[in-house]
């Protein structure tokens, strides 16, 4: 029989199993499955975004780390960035505590050079095209993707270090329904509060999660004792129905609302403080709409899968000085899209399995500054062909390219290839992969802002990248190693430069290569029942076209979890530790501008929790428990000691 005809009849009799879309379960199956097989066998983890159709973690070539929503809980981490900290590859700058700018470098590129995506929308801004990792909670997350590797030849421009996509919640596959709920409170006059409800009726499915916080915060600034507090809500909506095996349709809405007080930094000609950071009542406000309708459709026995969507990401940014606006902006970007899936198997050389994938996209952007009502607009349509070839040898092969015609740009022609050697005998895994990327300029490096002059005439960057790696497996992968090296070279990158002539900052498309050269390494232990370690190290050498070192992204990294099981698994005790060390960072003088050493830091984070009830569990959480002095940006004090008590509760399900 046929591989893909018998995984169709078998989703066609077990209809019950609705947890994975028809759709994407042939996908899984085709390159998940084995032939001669009679009975539904455990497929590997998958991997959603790494590719156009989603794959076994076996097969992807590119380098990717997976973290479940369902950890994420057990470990008590609030937010995304949190969770991201434990992640190989990924650096962090924060400008101070919970609420204010946090930005993510993967592979020591820049924040901008990073795509997020949240079930599947683009949620970058529109005027700085990076994402603000500041409040992103995490009760709604079903699943976290972290794809490191230029990825361009899938998504396009931002997509130059790698995606990070997020899967929400959707209720999808249960039978009946289920409650979650916490609160906790703590340190800096901290509340937070969270419920979900989500489920199951027939072929209708749905997920809701509404999530808020506020802080009273610490100050800031080196100087003074102002508290600089912060507070955010988000409310998420995901539903679906089956109209039958065949065919699908979702929606989603994701709402954002948050406001952070800080500090200004101090840029008066003759002041002692100048550069710093000092006390100042300043403020901002952020307010965004994720959503996105879709429907996918299998037809000729999951051989063709078609999938169609619109999506919208609006935008509302304000910044305040003295409760007086100082700053707005207004976006919105519209994406519709179409992809279109063939599977189809071959035995030219011993049996082969092939997917080819063609994705139609049209995007616009639309940013109006508040003050002056300047208008940005940039329109994208792209066309992307994907093609995977699964062989016997345990080998899977994957090429893609893309083509994206832009109305304010020059168009750009990027690509993307991988490889994944399997040896199963030995536990072995060879992946690898090698793309180009492109980012275009932003609105405040072209037409400049308070901050830097404009610069019409920049053009879009580009770089080469390629990645090779190695994990190793032990008792049947209760102990894994992964070690991965990576090379990025850029050619007109984009940097920031001081204008003597015109005594200001503007940025400028740089003249020789940007270079990124490193390696990452994770590893898994979990030989013993009652423990589970994960540990990361990192190495980045980053320099910028002129040879010199990137700011904010220091050469070593690291970090260890590992949690610990007692009382007949009621009780769970997990150690956190991050480390980053010396990373340069900007000093502005009145005089000009100087690079200066971070100091190095460890942070050390621990929670005990208690099943207090099969359905109901109490928590205490210690962040940096050793109160660490540290900056991630110059001036900007990183929070210190806290401890932070709650519970959370689990019904039906």
């Amino acid at each position: 029989m046929e591989l893909h005809s018998h995984f169709a009849r078998l989703f066609q009799s077990n209809r019950r199993r609705r947890g994975i879309s028809l759709g994407v379960g042939m996908v899984l199956c085709t390159f998940g499955s084995a032939p001669g097989l009679a009975q539904v066998i455990p497929l590997p983890e998958l991997v959603i975004n790494a590719n156009l159709v989603p794959m076994p973690s076996e097969k992807v070539g590119s380098a990717v780390t997976v973290i479940t929503g369902e950890e994420l809980r057990q470990r008590e981490i609030p937010t995304l960035a949190d969770a991201l900290r434990f992640v190989p590859g990924l650096v962090l700058a924060q400008t101070g505590g919970r609420g204010t700018l946090t930005t993510v470098m993967m592979r020591g590129m820049d924040a901008r050079h990073l795509m997020v995506l949240v079930d599947g929308i683009e949620v970058n801004q529109l005027g700085f095209p990076g994402f603000d990792f500041a409040d992103f909670l995490t009760e709604d997350i079903e699943r976290i993707e972290v794809i490191r590797g230029p990825q361009s030849g899938l998504y396009g421009a931002n997509a130059q270090a790698g995606v990070i996509a997020i899967t929400t919640r959707s209720g999808r596959g249960m039978k009946g329904g289920a409650a979650e709920a916490k609160v906790e409170g703590g340190s800096r006059n901290t509340a937070a509060s969270a419920a979900n409800l989500r489920g199951a009726a027939g072929p209708f499915y749905g997920s809701l999660t509404a999530q808020d916080y506020s802080t009273g915060g610490y100050n800031i600034s080196r100087f003074g004792s102002e508290r600089d507090g912060s507070r955010g809500l988000i409310l998420t909506s995901k539903a679906g129905v089956d109209f039958n095996q065949y065919f699908n349709v979702e929606g989603v809405v994701r709402y954002t609302d948050r406001k952070a007080f800080t500090d200004p930094q101090d840029f008066r000609f003759g002041s002692p403080t100048f550069g710093f950071v000092i006390d100042g009542d300043a403020a901002s406000t952020y307010k965004s709409t994720a959503s996105r309708i879709g429907g996918t459709l299998t037809s000729f026995e999951g051989h063709w899968i078609q999938t169609a969507s619109l999506k919208v990401f609006d935008e509302h940014t304000r910044g305040f000085q003295d409760r007086a606006l100082i700053f707005g902006a207004d976006g919105m970007r519209t994406t519709v899209d179409y992809k279109s899936t063939f599977l189809f198997d071959t035995a030219i050389v011993g049996g082969e399995r092939h997917s080819v994938t063609f994705l139609a996209e049209n995007r616009r952007e639309d940013y109006i500054q508040v003050f002056s009502r300047d208008e940005f607009i940039k329109e994208r349509t792209s066309f992307a062909g994907e093609y995977i070839l699964d062989l016997a040898t345990n080998t899977t092969l994957t090429g893609a390219v893309r083509q994206d015609l832009n109305s304010a740009f020059e168009d750009a022609l990027t690509w993307r290839a991988t490889l994944a050697q399997r040896f199963p005998t030995t536990g072995t895994r060879l992946h690898a992969s090698v793309g180009t990327g492109v980012t275009d300029p932003d609105v405040f490096q072209l037409f400049g802002s308070d901050f830097n002059f404009a610069n019409p005439g920049l053009t879009p960057e580009q770089s080469t990248g390629w990645d090779a790696g190695i994990e190793q497996s032990f008792f049947d992968r209760r102990i894994v190693a992964d070690v991965t090296y990576f090379s990025i070279d850029f050619t007109n990158k984009i940097e920031l430069t001081f204008d003597a002539a015109r005594a200001g900052f503007v940025y400028v498309n740089g003249t020789g290569v940007a270079t990124r050269r490193g390696v990452e390494v994770g590893a898994t232990y979990n030989m013993l029942d009652w423990l589970a370690v994960k540990a990361t190290y990192t190495f980045t050498d980053a320099k910028n076209s002129e040879g010199d070192p990137e700011v904010r992204r220091p050469h070593n990294s690291a970090s260890l979890d590992a949690t610990a099981r007692f009382w007949d698994n009621r009780a769970k005790a997990t150690v956190g530790v991050v480390y980053n060390g010396v990373r340069k960072d900007f000093f502005f003088t009145d005089a000009g501008t100087a690079l200066i050493d971070l100091p190095g830091a460890t942070v050390v984070r621990a929670i005990l929790a208690y099943d207090i009830t099969p359905g109901l569990t109490a928590y205490i959480r210690g962040e940096n428990i050793f109160n660490a002095h540290y900056e991630e940006v110059f001036s900007y004090r990183a929070p210190g000691a806290a401890v932070f008590a709650g519970i959370r509760g689990r019904f039906g399900g």
